[in-house]
Parts: C-alpha cells; sequence; structure tokens
C-alpha cells in the first residue's frame, strides 16, 4: 500500500501543477479556464501516472538484486524514465523514442534531487540527535 501512496503523492503534485499550469496558460491565450486547466491536469495526471508507476515498479522488482538504496532509488527512477517516457512517446506522439529522451533525465533529476534530501534529512537527524547527547 506504501508503493501505492507514493505513486499517488506524486500524481497528485503533478495534476495541481497541470492545472494551475493550464489556468495560466488559458489565461495568457485567451481560452476557456475551467476546460483548459482541467484537460492539462489530465494530461499531467496520465504522465505522471505512467513515469512513477513504471519507477515504482521496478524498484520493487529490483530491491533483492541492489542493495545500495541510492543506487536502487536512481536505477528505478532511469528505469521509469525510459520505460514511462516511452509509453508517453507511443501515446501522445506515436514515437517512443522521443518520450524516452524527454523523459529520462527528468526523472533521473527527480532522483538526484530525492537522494540530496534524503541526504540532508539524515544529516539533520544525526546533528539533532549528537546535540541532545550533549
Amino acid at each position: 500500500m506504501d508503493e501505492i501512496d507514493y505513486v499517488a503523492n506524486r500524481v497528485g503534485a503533478f495534476s495541481l501543477t497541470g492545472f494551475l499550469g493550464g489556468a495560466a496558460y488559458a489565461t495568457f491565450k485567451g481560452f476557456p479556464r475551467r476546460a483548459t486547466a482541467l484537460k492539462a491536469a489530465a494530461s499531467c495526471a496520465i504522465v505522471a501516472t505512467s513515469l512513477f508507476g513504471a519507477e515504482r515498479l521496478a524498484n520493487v522488482a529490483m530491491r533483492d538484486q541492489i542493495k545500495e538504496e541510492n543506487r536502487l532509488l536512481l536505477s528505478s527512477y532511469a528505469f521509469g524514465g525510459i520505460f514511462g517516457g516511452s509509453l508517453n512517446g507511443l501515446l501522445y506522439q506515436n514515437q517512443p523514442i522521443r518520450g524516452m529522451v524527454v523523459f529520462a533525465p527528468f526523472m533521473l533529476g527527480i532522483g538526484i534531487i530525492e537522494v540530496e534530501m534524503k541526504r540532508r534529512r539524515q544529516m539533520r537527524v544525526e546533528e539533532l540527535y549528537q546535540n541532545g547527547q550533549s
């Protein structure tokens, strides 16, 4: 169930971003705001579901083979970018390679950010623990 929550959190964030971006685009271009914002949010939700769903499937499948947490995380994000990106490229432009080229670096960037956030969180916990011991 944690895996589903993980994907749902990211899909929700992408949907909100798509909604706000669609509303801004519609305002700028003079299109109907509600319809354009909802279409953009739905499109972002579909893209995020394919990317992060593939990433979570890869993460679960590779847990036994890769023991190092950071390497597992980055490997699963790369797989999600390649597989989910190719699926999006196929669905939206009928060219899977274009989706892979766009989304693989994007997903690796998100993975690097997540690794850095975990590292900083761990450093902060250690710092608080050291201050508590003094």
